[in-house]
Order: C-alpha cells, then structure tokens, then sequence
C-alpha cells in the first residue's frame, strides 16, 4: 500500500522545463492583390511561445515595392502601428513580378535590410455558381463550386465571408488546394468548406472568394497550419521550419494573388 502511495506521488511531481529564449527576428505579413483596400504590410517581431505578451509591432520602417519599372512608397497607418498601406489607387497586376524592400530603423535579428519576391499568377479561373448543401450526417454545411477548371496544375486559396464579414481572416482558418489529382475540366459541386450549422442562418449572404497563389505561397499555408495543429506525441519536435520568401532570418510571407468571388443566401426552409 505505501509503495502504490510513493508511486502516484512520483506520477503527480511538478516538472518545470527550462526553454532557451530564442532569437528575435522579424515577422512579415503582405499582400499584394489587384484590390487595394487588400494591400499591406504588416511588421512585428517574433515573440517567445510562452508569453503572454502581444507581439511587438515595428514602426518607422522604410518600405518600398517594386514591379521592375516602377517603385511606390508605402506609409505606415496613423491608427495601426506596424502596418503598411500602399498609395491610394495602387493595385497589383497578375503575370507581374514584385520585389519587396524594407529598410528598419533597428537591426532585428542583426539585420536592418529585408528583401521578399513574389509572382503574381494570371487570373483565369471564373465561378459559374455556389451552392449551400445540408450534410445531415454531421449537422453542417458545404459550400459547393461549380466553375471550369483551367489548364494545368493550379493551386488555390479559399476564403469565406458572412454577410459582407470576413470568417476566414487567420491564415489556419482558409482552405487551399491544388487540382494535381482532381482531374477535372469542371468542378461540378466541389465540396470546397464546411459552415457548422450554427454559424449562419436562414438569410444569410455567404460568400466564396477563390484566389490562384503560387505554389511557394500554397505549400507556406499548409507548413503554417500544420504547425498550428497538436503534436502527437505532446513533445514531439516541429516536423519542419516553415518556409518565407523574405531573405536574413525573417518569418512570414509576402503574397501576391488575383482573386475572384461569388454569393448565395441561406434560404429558409
């Protein structure tokens, strides 16, 4: 009896686990689309993955993008610290070339100066139509795509909005796919994200936006989401670094992608 008693003591002891703190390094989060209310650059650093503590933003960087004849300047928001908008005006075009250029007022991880390039893709993927179906099974619903399929190997991101509202506004909440396997010239209601039941209601304007990304971009998400997930077991390592196109140590992605969307309304029953 007393050994099982020193036994489940032993089991219930208190582990404290030292953690090196890491380097600080720079975190970059941009868009590029042919919208401009969806172009910035975000700044912070990176944080340690106990603390409490909101991230720090970095301001007063120096940011500039380039297509290969023409640069603009971007200024940071007066209500956002850390965030970059581009010029009023200014969208993005597909089948274009952008270097990303940021001067710091601060060495972050030693450096000063960071660089990012990015493609991005044509815009040739339109949406005949999207679809509301009730899986009764499991109490949700599927969104559904009908729209050709373009030539080749495409990659895709999704995203959903609510009566106007962003949902999917984290990088682990999108869908994204490629049509390597899918071989098909036409999505004929593709199940493409599930809504639980509870989230939208009879009335409801639901909206699909489809964007065509690169295939760097693609494989960043899904390393990303992967990352966000429980390991199993508990302490097992990181399967992989998680890939950026910004050079000297920095975390983060700067994207550029064309983006087309359609709606639907739940209707009552």
């Amino acid at each position: 009896m007393m050994l099982g008693l020193v036994m489940l003591s032993a089991c219930t002891e208190r582990i404290d686990i030292e953690l090196e703190e890491g380097y600080i390094k720079l975190a970059v989060e941009g868009y590029l689309t042919p919208d401009d209310s969806l172009c910035y650059v975000r700044l912070t650093e990176t944080g340690n993955y106990f603390s409490n503590e909101p991230v720090s933003v970095v301001s007063n960087a120096v940011i500039k993008v380039d297509d290969g004849t023409d640069t603009v300047l971007l200024h940071e928001d007066f209500d956002k610290a850390g965030m970059y908008l581009f010029p009023e005006g200014f969208n993005g075009r597909p089948e274009q070339n952008y270097t990303l250029d940021v001067q710091l007022p601060e060495a972050i991880g030693g450096y000063t100066e960071y660089r990012a390039n990015a493609y991005m893709p044509a815009m040739t993927f339109h949406i005949d139509s999207i679809a509301l179906e009730l899986n009764t099974s499991f109490d949700f619903w599927m969104l559904t795509l009908y729209a050709p399929n373009p030539p080749g190997r495409n990659f895709y991101m999704l995203q959903q909005l609510t009566n106007d509202s962003l949902v999917t506004a984290k990088i682990s909440e999108v869908n994204v796919f490629d049509d390597e396997y899918l071989n098909d010239e036409y999505f004929y209601g593709l199940a493409v994200m599930g809504i639980d039941k509870e989230d939208i209601q009879p009335g409801d304007k639901v909206t699909l936006v489809v964007s065509l990304i690169s295939e760097d971009y693609y494989n960043f998400i899904l390393e990303a989401q992967t990352e966000m997930q429980p390991h199993d077991p508990m302490f097992s390592g990181p399967p992989a670094n998680v890939r950026s196109n910004v050079d000297n140590g920095a975390v983060g992605y700067f994207a550029a992608f064309a983006s087309t969307s359609a709606s639907t309304y739940l209707k009552a029953k």
